[in-house]
């Protein structure tokens, strides 16, 4: 048998369940707190959530709420100057991936010993990795360091209940695709893949509705999709996803929308071991392991279409003449890489 290594990241304490956050206040007393810089977008600021959870607070704080996809860093900068000149010394992000991102990337420029508190409104799971992902320029890149994962996160329901239904399913099926990479990892292990397996059980089942139940089980199988982030390598959608979503400026989880189906029939036509078992535990399995990995794959593609989030790269603007662009980026078999994207159009 091959060793396995696992690596924890140092998350100190996840809080989840429905009206978590009320504990914020006893966290922020442990943590001998003074003041918070809150970094958010202009849509989440605007919510009920958002209002009333800045009533509880029971320290000052200064905002920061101009993150926008993809996290530019001109925005960053804009909010470490924030964080310094105010003199913060807690970060409390409520928000999507690029907010969290945003949050990480301030507290890694600024100063690591902050405590970060990270409040998630949608299925990204950014809140559970140590990478922060910008941009500069239209270009993507990023930070990969333990120690800018946030130290506390609070999964609560009512946060994400006025996430918009669109935002809210297409970065469910982004948190599918961390939960597929994880399976179709050589590196992942038993207890990685049996939580991956489940967050696929929980997403299939709980994505399509909006009550608070359904979306508080959608939040835990976003967290339960990435336990394996530091260990696992990213998989060729979300590769792909990076490259077309900062060039194109196309949502985190619209690209996994337009990458997963067609990465997943290329992995059941070249290497159906790596879908098979999560094939198998679906209830997918049939003759062979390529026709139930196949089979699984063309159930995710109607998956994604039942939701209306059926999409193609010609959607945004992208043309057969900027494949040489992304191939160039992607670094890997110039030929099936254009099969493979050429199925996206």
């Amino acid at each position: 048998m091959v060793p396995v290594i696992y690596n924890y990241l140092p998350i100190e304490r996840v809080y989840h369940g429905f009206d978590s956050t009320k504990d914020i206040s006893r966290l922020l007393g442990e943590l001998k707190a003074k003041k918070a810089l809150i970094v958010t977008s202009k849509s989440v600021s605007r919510t009920a959530f958002y209002t009333e959870f800045l009533t509880r607070l029971p320290i000052a704080y200064s905002e920061f709420r101009e993150v926008t996809q993809h996290s530019p860093m001109e925005e960053i900068e804009h909010a470490t100057e924030l964080f310094r000149n105010h003199q913060c010394d807690t970060i409390i992000s409520i928000g999507g991936g690029s907010v969290t991102d945003a949050a990480k990337v301030v507290r890694y420029y600024h100063n690591l010993s902050t405590k970060h508190i990270a409040i998630p409104t949608t299925l990204s799971a950014a809140e559970f990795s140590h990478i922060a992902g910008y941009t500069i320029g239209g270009e993507k890149t990023g930070i990969r360091d333990k120690a800018i994962t946030p130290s506390y996160v609070f999964i609560e329901p009512q946060a994400a209940m006025e996430t918009p239904p669109e935002l809210w399913r297409s970065t469910g099926i982004r948190a599918l695709d961390h939960a597929i990479e994880t399976l179709t990892s050589n590196s992942g292990s038993e207890i990685a893949r049996y939580f991956a397996t489940l967050a696929v059980r929980k997403l299939i089942n709980n994505l399509s509705y909006d009550t608070l139940e359904a979306r508080y089980e959608c939040l835990l199988a976003a967290w339960y999709s990435y336990f394996e982030v530091y260990d696992a390598p990213m998989g060729l959608s979300h590769n792909i996803g990076k490259i077309i979503g900062a060039k194109w400026e196309i949502p985190h989880g619209i690209t996994s929308c337009i990458t997963l189906p067609q990465v997943m029939k290329t992995y059941a036509k070249e290497n159906p071991d790596l879908l098979w078992p999560l094939a198998e535990a679906l209830g997918f399995s049939v003759n062979t392991h390529q026709d139930s990995a196949l089979r699984l794959a063309k159930y995710v593609e109607n998956f994604i279409h039942g939701l209306g989030l059926e999409k193609r790269l010609t959607d945004y603007g992208i043309r057969e003449t900027d494949l040489d662009y992304i191939i160039e980026k992607l670094k890997g078999d110039p030929h099936k890489l254009r099969i493979l994207l050429s199925s996206m159009f």
